[in-house]
């Protein structure tokens, strides 16, 4: 007899499977169709309820923003019509020459040493004199430290070029106002006047008048000097770049020196004894403040520094510092 087959196990039952993605929110929402709640007039208060939720939370949002700017921003500027808030930017001065000053947080004074006006300190290089401490007040007008002014020495027949031409913000150093420079450059001032003097060798018997009659002059080429002595000498008036070159003709070629009585006192401080003054003023030298050419903001600031310091008594302290005593009456600051 044969033997029953044997018996097969039931399959094992399918592993469940997990609804593709999408599938089960597709069957909600089909399932919400069903029972109307999807439909278009449904649908479309629902949107318009979330627009007026988005819009809602944006003005609250601008609202607490204009809050705390109010708290922690800048103050608007008054009078704006936006309500805006002032720039950062500095608005520009009305001159181009204090703008660039601004720029470069620097300012160039060009300078000539003359004893008393600036004279420079051999160890240390540093710069000191009446002429400087005026350029420090300066400084601080127009918005620089005084620790950050450059100061750079310039020679006879170039410093109006320098001030033309942006090499130089500013000339000091005993730079006379003449017709010739207003020409080509701008003036602040006269800060300083000094009367002109003749100078002759220590010991020399002659007179003041006896060198104007028949003597020869040495004096600076341009200075307000040697405009004054040309009609009177003639060609016995001779011209060099400086009194430092007329200082070596002195008893040679020349009788006499002629300049301003500072500029003479510098020669003498060079080589004491070697010479004296003789007779009496033969004119007066106006020292100012050398400018950029039509710079009148710049000039009305200086102008206005340079009166304070007369004002205040700076101008009578300064002289006293640098120039000695007696303290003469500071000059008329000119508009």
């Amino acid at each position: 007899m044969a033997e029953p087959p044997a018996r097969q196990p039931w399959p094992a039952p399918p592993p469940p499977q997990r609804p593709l993605p999408g599938t089960r929110l597709w069957r909600t929402l089909r399932g919400w169709r069903r029972r109307g709640l999807l439909t278009i007039r449904r649908l479309g208060c629902g949107l318009l309820v979330v627009v007026v939720v988005v819009v809602a939370g944006l003005v609250l949002l601008d609202r607490t923003l204009d809050g705390i700017n109010a708290m922690f921003g800048e103050e608007p500027v008054p009078g704006s019509p936006l309500d805006t808030v002032a720039p950062t930017t500095p608005a520009s001065s009305g001159s181009e020459r204090i703008d660039l000053i601004t720029r470069r947080d620097r300012l160039i004074i060009g300078v000539q040493e003359m004893p008393g006006l600036v004279e420079r300190e051999q160890a240390t290089r540093e710069y000191s004199g009446f002429d400087i401490a005026l350029a420090a007040l300066i400084a601080r007008e127009l918005g620089v430290d005084p620790a950050d002014t450059a100061f750079k020495p310039l020679p006879d027949g170039y410093r109006e070029s320098a001030l033309v031409n942006g090499e130089a913000d500013l000339m000091l150093g005993g730079y006379a106002i003449t017709e010739a420079r207003r020409t080509e450059v701008g003036f602040a001032g006269p800060y300083l006047r000094s009367p002109q003097r003749l100078a002759v060798p220590a010991g020399n018997d002659g007179s003041g008048a006896d060198v104007l009659a028949a003597g020869t002059v040495c004096t600076a080429e341009g200075s307000p000097t040697a405009l004054a002595l040309a009609p009177r000498l003639g060609e016995r008036l001779i011209t060099r770049g400086s009194l430092d070159s007329c200082a070596r003709l002195l008893g040679s070629r020349a009788d006499a020196l002629a300049g301003s009585a500072l500029a003479l006192s510098g020669q003498r401080a060079q080589d004491p004894g070697a010479f004296e003054l003789i007779g009496s003023p033969l004119g007066e030298t106006r020292y100012g403040v050398g400018l950029p050419p039509g710079d009148e903001v710049l000039r009305h600031r200086v102008r206005d520094v340079l009166r304070r310091a007369v004002e205040d008594g700076t101008w009578a302290r300064l002289y006293a510092q640098y120039l000695g005593t007696p303290v003469p009456a500071p000059p008329r600051i000119g508009g």
